[in-house]
C-alpha cells in the first residue's frame, strides 16, 4: 500500500519525535544509559549513538535536494531498506555499533553530541517542500520527515522508559506498519501496533493474515 504524507503532517510530527526521544534519553542517567534496550545485544547508549549516526544522515539529506520524481513513498522506502539490510551480518553489525559507542569516555558525552545535533537537526527540518535524495533513492520531504518520526518512535520504546513516543509519531509508524502489512493491527493501542509491527514484541494470537505478515520494520 502507497503512504505519502504531506509535509504539514509530516515535519510537526519529525520535530515532536526529536524532541520526544532527546527528553527520553535525558531523563536516564548514566547507569540507565549503559543497561539493556529492547534491540538485543544494545544497550540504550547503542541506541543513542545509533540516532546520532542516523541524524548526520538526515542532515545530509536535507541539502540533497532534487527535481527527480520520488521512486519511494513513506512505506516503501522501509522495503528499500530491509532489501539492503538483508545482506549485512547481524553480529558484525552489533559489534560495529559497540565499537561506534566505544568512542563516548562517558554517556554523558554522547548524551551532550545528541542534543548539540538534535538541535541541527530541527533547524534542518524547515526544509521548503521539494524532493530529498537519501540513500540512492527519491522521496518528497514530507515522507522523508516521515520516515524519520517513525525511526524515532521506535527507538524511543527501544530505550524502555516510561513516558511514549509523541502521538504524532506514533500515529505515522502505526500508518507505516499497516501500509506494509497491507491491512489494519486488530489493537486499538498505537504502542502495541508498532513494537508488534518492529519486531519487538511478538504477533499476538488471533491477528489472523494480517498478522502472518509482522514484522515489517527493522
Amino acid at each position: 500500500m502507497v503512504l505519502q504524507v504531506p509535509v504539514d503532517v509530516a515535519r510537526p510530527a519529525f520535530a515532536d519525535s526529536v524532541s520526544g526521544l532527546l527528553a527520553a534519553v535525558e531523563g536516564l542517567d548514566e547507569t540507565a544509559l549503559l543497561g539493556a534496550s529492547r534491540c538485543h545485544g544494545w544497550t540504550r547508549l547503542d541506541v543513542v549513538v545509533h540516532v546520532l549516526g542516523g541524524w548526520h544522515e538526515v542532515l545530509g539529506g536535507l541539502v540533497s535536494r532534487t527535481e527527480e520524481p520520488p521512486t519511494v513513498d513513506a512505506a516503501t522506502y522501509w522495503r528499500a531498506f530491509a532489501a539492503a539490510a538483508a545482506a549485512e551480518d547481524p553480529v558484525a553489525e552489533l559489534m560495529a555499533q559497540r565499537r561506534r559507542t566505544a568512542f563516548y569516555a562517558r554517556p554523558s558525552s554522547a548524551v551532550a553530541h545528541l542534543r548539540d545535533v538534535a538541535a541541527a537537526v530541527l533547524r534542518g527540518a524547515a526544509v521548503p517542500d521539494g524532493r530529498q535524495v537519501f540513500q540512492g533513492d527519491v522521496l518528497t520531504t514530507g515522507d522523508f520527515l516521515a520516515t524519520w518520526a517513525v525511526e524515532h518512535a521506535v527507538h524511543h520504546l527501544d530505550l524502555l522508559v516510561d513516558e511514549a513516543p509523541p502521538s504524532s509519531a506514533l500515529a505515522l509508524a502505526r500508518a507505516t506498519v499497516e501500509a506494509l502489512a497491507g491491512g489494519p493491527l486488530p489493537t486499538a493501542d498505537d504502542v502495541e501496533a508498532v513494537l508488534v509491527g518492529a519486531g519487538r514484541r511478538p504477533v499476538p494470537g488471533g491477528w489472523g493474515e494480517v498478522g502472518r505478515r509482522l514484522p515489517v520494520l527493522g
